[in-house]
C-alpha cells in the first residue's frame, strides 16, 4: 500500500477542493430555486431560498407562516407548532429540537442574522410530502388531505404561466380623449405584490405601489424589482399604525422622511408621492400638510375605493365590478384622472386580470404616477399638494 507524503497529500487536497467548489454557472443556476405548497408557488425572494450542503434552506419564521403554524417567540428560544409536532430553536444554545428531541444534522441555523431551516426537515416533520421538482427547479410541499394537482399537472401549469410572463401581451393604444387611469396599490411589498407584478408584465401595463416602510425590510429584492420593471413606488408611513403615525405632525413627516430614505438606499429613486393610512380626512392635520409641502411631497387619495380589502377571496368579481362602476362614475363627473384603490391581497390577484383586460377593451391609458405630470388628487382639495 502507497503511503501519502505531505506534498502528495496537499495536490490530494487542493484537486478535491477545486472539484468540489461549484462552477459559476451552476452557482447561478443554483440561486434560483422555488417553493411550493400544494398547486402555488410562494414568494419567496431569489437570494431567500438558499442552497447549502445539497440542502435546500428557507427562513424558519416565513415559511412556518405560510403553513400558517402557530409561532411563538422570546429572547431565547422560538417555537413552531403543526400538525401536533413541535420544531423549536435554541438562540442560546442553538439547538434544533423536534418534539423535545434534539436534532445534530441538517438542523436550523443562522445564516445573515436570519434563521433558515431545511425545506425538508420543516415539511416532512410537520406531516408533509417533500418532492424536488427538477423540471421547473421547485421543492414542493404537499399531502393528500388536501385537493392538488399531481406533479406532471403542477408542471405544466407553472411552465405555462412562465412562458406567458416571458411574453406579454401587446396592449392596444388608448382611444383620444379617453381619462387616464391609475392602477394603486397599498400594504405592500408582500407575496401578493409579486402576483400583481406577473400579471402587469403579462399586459404591460405599469401602476403605482405605496408600500409600507417597515415591510420593505423584509422584501428588498421585490422592492427594487417593483422599481426596475417600471413601476413607481410611493409611501405608505413605516408603520401604518394610526395611533403612530398621526401622533403629531413630526411623528407623521418622520415616517414619511425614514421611508423615503429606505426606498432611495436600495433603488436610487426618491419617492415624493404619500398616501397616508386610511386616507388623509379627517387624519392629516393642517399641520402635517404644511410639512409634507415644505419638504416637497405631494399627496394622493383616491377617486374609486374598490373595497377589495373586505371582500372575500371567493367574491373577488365583485372588486372587477366596483372597478367598472367606479370609473363610469368618474368619467360622469368629467374626471380625466381616475385614481383606483386597490390593495396587495389574494383576492385583488384574482381580480387584476379582469379589471386590466376591462380597462383596455374600453381604450383607456393605464399608467403609474409621474411627478412631472402631477394630477392634485386628495380629500381636503389641497391644490398645493
Amino acid at each position: 500500500m502507497m503511503k501519502l507524503t505531505y506534498p502528495m497529500l496537499f495536490l490530494v487536497v487542493l484537486v478535491f477542493t477545486l472539484f468540489s467548489l461549484p462552477t459559476p454557472s451552476l452557482a447561478k443556476e443554483d440561486s434560483n430555486r422555488y417553493i411550493a405548497l400544494h398547486d402555488r408557488l410562494l414568494a419567496f425572494e431569489k437570494e431567500e431560498v438558499r442552497l447549502e450542503n445539497a440542502q435546500i434552506l428557507v427562513p424558519f419564521e416565513k415559511m412556518s407562516r405560510y403553513l400558517y403554524a402557530d409561532i411563538q417567540k422570546s429572547d431565547k428560544q422560538i417555537t413552531i407548532t403543526k400538525n401536533d409536532t413541535s420544531i423549536s430553536y435554541n438562540f442560546l444554545t442553538t439547538e434544533t429540537t423536534v418534539n423535545q428531541v434534539i436534532i445534530s444534522d441538517n438542523a436550523v441555523q443562522m445564516i445573515d442574522d436570519i434563521l433558515y431551516i431545511p425545506v425538508r426537515l420543516l415539511g416532512e416533520s410537520t406531516d408533509f410530502k417533500v418532492d424536488y421538482l427538477s423540471d421547473i427547479l421547485t421543492v414542493r410541499l404537499y399531502t393528500d388531505r388536501y385537493p392538488h394537482l399531481s406533479h406532471p399537472q403542477f408542471i405544466q401549469q407553472i411552465k405555462k404561466k412562465r412562458n406567458e410572463t416571458a411574453s406579454p401581451k401587446p396592449t392596444p393604444p388608448a382611444e383620444p380623449g379617453k381619462p387616464i387611469v391609475y392602477l394603486t396599490f397599498d400594504d405592500g411589498p408582500n407575496r401578493y405584490t409579486s402576483e400583481h407584478l406577473k400579471i402587469m408584465r403579462n399586459y404591460n401595463v405599469k401602476g403605482t405601489f405605496f408600500f409600507v416602510g417597515n415591510q420593505i425590510s423584509s422584501f428588498k429584492s421585490l422592492t427594487q424589482q417593483t422599481y426596475n420593471e417600471g413601476h413607481t413606488l410611493a409611501l405608505h408611513s413605516m408603520t401604518h399604525d394610526r395611533k403612530s403615525v398621526y401622533a403629531s405632525a413630526p411623528a407623521f413627516i418622520g415616517e414619511m422622511k425614514k421611508e423615503t430614505e429606505m426606498i432611495q438606499s436600495l433603488t436610487g429613486f426618491k419617492p415624493t408621492l404619500v398616501r397616508t393610512p386610511y386616507g388623509s380626512k379627517p387624519y392629516v392635520t393642517s399641520a402635517m400638510r404644511s410639512l409634507l409641502k415644505k419638504e416637497g411631497y405631494k399627496m394622493w387619495d383616491w377617486d374609486v375605493d374598490t373595497l377589495d380589502w373586505k371582500i372575500s377571496e371567493a367574491n373577488f368579481q365583485q372588486i372587477i365590478t366596483s372597478v367598472k362602476k367606479g370609473v363610469e362614475e368618474a368619467i360622469r363627473a368629467k374626471d380625466q384622472h381616475i385614481v383606483v384603490l386597490l390593495h396587495d391581497r389574494v383576492q385583488t390577484t384574482k381580480a387584476l386580470p379582469g379589471i386590466i383586460a376591462w380597462l383596455i377593451e374600453q381604450g383607456y391609458s393605464i399608467q403609474p404616477y409621474k411627478s412631472e405630470l402631477h394630477v392634485s388628487q386628495n380629500f381636503w382639495h389641497d391644490n398645493e399638494l
